[in-house]
Order: structure tokens, then sequence, then C-alpha cells
């Protein structure tokens, strides 16, 4: 395979061509890991490179597909894993100084699923530290690039599988999505990454950063690579009631909301405004019906989505906090000890305003909208240099924290690029993975901007 097809090859491409055999898992795996060699010392997606044991699984896919057997629907297909999420012999850093040469001894539940589907780890994916913060600006491992621009961040916490999946230096990637960590590096980098319904995947074998909001993400080009990924790592029966066998169901009959408050437009870049608004007039085009909501309850929720998450890091960092609080980098110790100072009152508040915001959204869904539109995040990508983690966080979480809190899924995917050739996404939320596949399928259907690639 020639590098300029492997660029543009997407995950359910590589599927089809392994199926039809016009393709190998080794080929498909060598063609990876020689862009992985040339390109990860600028984009420093990856920490740690499995080349051999990739190499290995790719040999026995490329063998059993000549016996005429096939293990799973992602059989032969190179995936990154974010190093929050163990890999049986392999380190888990969680992008910290205190876990370096932390070897897992089994497999995360999700990694156990992309296995047993025929996937190929091909190496575990850079993250701001211990994925509290969402630049990837790390002070132990250096920064992540946006593959945009290397100058830029690709977001976080999850932006080395963002950076690595739209490098074309594997086919997908998991991410963790706290507040947003897969959804804001896959706005920033061009990709549609989905957060899970919480409770819908397994979170052993994951290093937590909040028990409340943790989620456990598929990063890809497109919806049908991420519905794909879901097949592999959702335990329920595939077949008809499977996440690709669905991603053909008509929209046309969906009702999607777009807040009209001004908490989601009046600090946000007008290009962005301009292509989440052209985005839902194109949804218009497939048959959806726009309409307009408000969602008074937004501002609370942020900061009770900030206090959960926060509080529950610092509980679960309280030792490190005690005895090393040197060790974390500048941002993440900030936020820790934000965390740690947060009352059992505050906390018990934040719990409520959980429950208040989960009942409206209810009905919202069960009357108004069968699905909502927002952007992603109000910005686009940032410089690296003189970024400042706290203040990115609090801006680049502004509108997935809500939804984060909400319990239901969410899913951003690519609606539009800025003058200057920066990625935009657009943020749905809807009470089924399902429904937010179709929509988004429906969407890049009609629709080329999930098609760009980077030129690196």
């Amino acid at each position: 395979m020639s590098e300029p097809d492997l660029i543009q090859l997407t995950l359910s491409d590589a599927v089809s061509l392994i199926e039809r055999g016009e393709l190998s898992p080794h080929r498909l795996t060598e063609a990876y890991l020689a862009r992985i060699e040339r390109l990860n010392p600028v984009l420093n997606a990856f920490l740690t490179v499995m080349g051999e044991s990739a190499l290995r699984q790719a040999r026995y896919a490329s063998e059993a597909l000549r016996r005429g057997e096939r293990w799973g629907v992602l059989h032969g297909i190179p995936i990154g894993v974010k190093d929050l999420i163990d890999v049986a012999g392999v380190q888990t850093t969680a992008g910290s100084d205190f876990l370096r040469g932390n070897v897992a001894l089994e497999d995360a539940y999700v990694v156990q699923q992309l296995k047993a589907a025929g996937a190929i780890i091909i190496g575990k994916t850079h993250l701001h530290e211990f994925a509290v913060g969402a630049t990837n600006v790390n002070p132990h491992y250096g920064p992540a690039r946006n593959p945009w621009n290397t100058d830029y961040s690709p977001g976080g916490s999850s932006g080395g599988s963002a950076a690595a999946v739209a490098a074309s230096l594997c086919a997908g990637a998991l991410g963790t999505d706290t507040g947003g960590s897969v959804r804001v590096p896959s706005a920033l980098c061009n990709l549609t990454g989905l957060r899970p319904r919480a409770g819908r995947l397994n979170l052993q074998g994951v290093i937590p950063m909040s028990w409340t909001l943790d989620t456990v993400g598929p990063m890809a080009h497109t919806a049908r690579d991420v519905a794909l990924l879901m097949d592999a790592l959702d335990p329920q029966p595939v077949g008809k009631n499977g996440y690709t066998a669905q991603l053909d169901q008509p929209v046309g009959s969906l009702r999607v909301g777009l807040p009209v408050d001004d908490f989601f437009w009046l600090e946000t870049d007008i290009q962005v405004v301009a292509a989440v608004r052209t985005a839902v007039e194109r949804l218009a085009e497939v048959g959806m019906r726009p309409v307009e909501v408000s969602l008074p309850m937004s501002e609370e929720v942020l900061r009770a989505a900030g206090v959960i998450s926060l509080s529950e890091a610092a509980a679960y960092h309280r030792e490190r906090l005690s005895t090393g609080p040197e060790r974390f980098g500048e941002d993440v110790r900030t936020r820790l000890e934000w965390g740690a100072q947060r009352s059992a009152v505050e906390y018990v508040l934040a719990q409520r305003t959980m429950h208040r915001w989960r009942t409206f959204l209810k009905e919202l869904f069960g009357q108004t909208v069968d699905i909502l539109a927002l952007p992603t995040t109000p910005l686009p990508a940032h410089p690296i240099e003189g970024s400042e983690g706290i203040a990115a966080a609090k801006t680049l979480l502004r509108f997935t924290y809500p939804f984060s809190l909400s319990g239901l899924p969410a899913l951003s995917l690519p609606c539009g690029f800025t003058d200057d050739g920066f990625p935009i996404g657009l943020q749905l939320v809807a009470p089924e993975e399902r429904r937010l596949l179709q929509a988004a399928h429906a969407y890049q259907g009609i629709t080329r901007w999930h098609l760009r690639r980077p030129i690196l």
C-alpha cells in the first residue's frame, strides 16, 4: 500500500479491503509502523509503540485469513489505545511521572474486547497527565501536537489518540472522556469521536479521573468507523442489533434542537458559530427538523461537573497529593488542589444539580427534541507555546462538560474549517448511541469535511 492510499484510508475501508483479500493485516501494520517511525518524533502521538508485538499479531491475523478464519469485525486492524488503559505486558504511565515503568498485568476490559474482535494494538497514545486537562501539554513527556499545525494543541486529554488517527498512524483509537476528552480532541483534529452513555462500557483496567463521569470512547474518521469500533467494544449481541447494522436507518423524522442560550454563542468564535449553524441546516436537508430550545441550567451544570470530577480526582490522588505534590505538572496539581478544597456540602449540591439536569433533559428529549446540536468547543485549536492549562481547560470543556454530567451519549464530528485551516466540531447529544451515529452518518453522506486529511 502506497502512503497516499494509506493517508486516505478509513477504518471501514481497511476492514473491506482485508475482507476482500486485497490487503493483508501484515502489510497494513507495516505501513502504519513506517509512518509512525517517520512522524511520531514530530507529533509525539504515541508514548509506547508496540511494533514487535503488533507485527507478530498481524502475521497471525494474515495466516488466519489464509486458513479461512475471521476473528471478528476488526480482524487485522491496527488500533491505538490511550495510555490510561491497561494493555498486558506494556507500561501504563497515565502521562505521569508517578507511573513510569508501571507494567500492566492484564488487559483492560475494552482491550480484551478489541482483541476478541481481531484488532491489533499498535501502541499506547499520549495524554494530558492523569487525564486532568484538555491540552495534552505534558511536562513529563512533552506535548502531543496537532497534525493540522504542529505548533498547535490537538486538545485533550486524549490528544495523542486524536493526533495518531488524524495523521494516519493507526486506523482508530480509544480515548477516555470525563469532561470532554474524546470529543474535544476529535473536534480539534477533524475526527468523529463518541462518548458512550455512562456505564455502557466496562471501565475495568482504566485508571480513573472521576468515578461518576468517566467513560471510554472510540475515535476514528467517520461515523461508520466509530460504529464498527462500538460493535467490538459493546458486548451486546451484534447482527441486526449492531451499531453498523442500524447505521443507515432513516433520520428524517428526527427533531434536532439548537440551543438559543447566550451561554453557547456569545463567547464562541464566529467561524465556529457559522459552521455549526450551517451544519444544522444541512441536517435539515436529510429531513431532520430544526427546533430552537433553551438550556437555562448550563452555567450551573458546568460548575457542578467541575466540582464532581475534580473532587473525585483529588480523592483518587490524595496520597500522591500528600506525599509528592511537586511531581504533578503545575496545572494538574492546581486543579487537584482545587478539587481537594471542595466541601462535602458543595459536592452534594453538585450531585443534586446533576439529578435536576438529568430530569430536565429526560423531559426535553421525551417531549421536544430527539437530538441536540451545538458546538463541541467554543474555539478551534490554540498554540502550544504559552498555553495555560487551567484557562484552556475552562474554555475547551465549556460545552462538553455539561453533557458529561447528563450521563447521555454525545458525539463530535467534523463540520467545517476556519479560514486558517483548523477543524471545527459539531457536538450531537441524544438518549442513544445509535441515534447519534445514524445522524452523523447521514450528515457525512452529504458533506465532505470528514474526508480532509492534514498534510505532513
